[in-house]
């Protein structure tokens, strides 16, 4: 409802030797009428570039409103008055701040000057999340004596009065982009942001929380926030990990060397997980030891202990199956408390987990 922050945070940026761009403003239904009221059709936009010499370009397509579902139509709303009305804006700035930020020919100046309080709140948190080190977020304040004039839009360049009456301040803030885990860069809501967030400093401060293993559904969760979605054969071999393979509960690590000892095992846990169905050839050691019924059944280097030959057959199924198992962690940050570890020196590929039985829940 205040155009002129607009047209002020202009001459900031001037300042700063900023001269042109795009403008896209993020507002309600009421901000739309009158920010394409003043700066569209009154043509201060224009103004401001005839005065100041700069190329600022703005269209009614780029003054995008805030808009909520309502009986499966999206509604632009008038004000922020509620906690709907203030989700709502905050998922919207979200992702047109992950969108920008993700343009390597855009540079972001984002400005918390004008609308709720809240949109300030969200933007710069967005920002935290988002920005590069070219991208910047401002304040803008003016004199009293111009704040309440209504026809006041920027200084008059040729006015000594007008000297020094916009307090153009660039804000700090924490910028977290590139520290937090891959999992940020897919598109999420604010609410899911901030759970993601946290959920992630507290891990690796060794705050530790609920993990679930669904079997059935194939998931990986922390703190009932769904982290991973996992292929059968993962699920199959992370369950045999946290269950043989457990350092937290005194277990040793999983040698691949030593894999015979642990057959029955492995196609227990991978059984459970059924990976036996449907499974690539690569992994047909794998799935025909979790769906045979009998040990004769088995592929025959899984029957015999001894031999190069069978040793290396296995250790070609378990490297196959855990290339997946890496795929599917992949996208965890890489100090999760409950990632798959490895050590594959000196040829002795192995593998374990660290977590205690209460941490986790299993659902099968």
């Amino acid at each position: 409802m205040t155009p002129a922050v607009i047209t002020e945070t202009l001459y900031g940026l001037w300042e700063r030797q900023i001269y042109g761009g795009e403008i896209h403003l993020l507002t309600t239904s009421q901000g739309q009428q009158v920010i394409e009221s003043a700066l569209i059709r009154a043509g201060q936009i224009n103004s401001f570039n005839q005065m100041y010499h700069t190329h600022w370009q703005i269209t009614a397509d780029w003054i995008e409103t805030i808009t909520v579902d309502f009986q499966g139509k999206k509604m632009p709303i008038e004000d922020l008055r509620n906690h709907n009305d203030n989700m709502a804006a905050a998922n919207q700035i979200v992702k047109q701040v992950q969108q920008w930020t993700a343009q390597d020919d855009i540079i972001l100046h984002a400005s918390i000057a004008g609308g709720r309080k809240t949109m300030g709140l969200f933007l710069a948190q967005a920002m935290s999340w988002f920005a590069r080190p070219e991208d910047d977020l401002s304040h803008v304040l003016v004199a009293s004596n111009f704040e309440q004039d209504p026809h006041f839009y920027f200084p008059d360049r040729h006015n000594r009065m007008h000297d020094h009456i916009i307090d153009f301040a660039l804000q700090s803030f924490v910028r977290l982009r590139g520290l937090l885990p891959p999992l940020f860069a897919k598109e999420c809501h604010y609410a899911q942001m901030v759970k993601l967030s946290q959920i992630y400093l507290e891990d690796i401060s060794h705050q530790a929380g609920q993990l679930t293993l669904d079997v059935v559904k194939r998931t990986l969760d922390l703190e009932s926030c769904q982290l991973l979605h996992l292929q059968p054969l993962t699920v199959g071999l992370y369950l045999f990990l946290f269950e043989y393979a457990n350092i937290h509960e005194g277990q040793l690590p999983f040698h691949f060397k030593n894999a015979f000892a642990y057959r029955e095992s492995l196609a227990e846990c991978l059984e459970r997980a059924a990976i036996g169905l449907n499974q690539p050839k690569h992994l047909k050691g794998l799935s025909a030891l979790a769906r045979a019924d009998h040990e004769e059944d088995w592929p025959p280097w899984w029957q015999l202990s001894g031999g190069q030959e069978e040793n290396g057959n296995r250790l070609a199924d378990l490297n196959n199956a855990f290339t997946r198992v890496n795929k599917d962690f992949k996208s965890l940050w890489d100090k999760a408390s409950f990632r798959v570890q490895m050590d594959s020196t000196k040829g002795n590929p192995s593998r374990w987990v660290d977590i205690p039985l209460t941490r986790m829940v299993v659902i099968e």
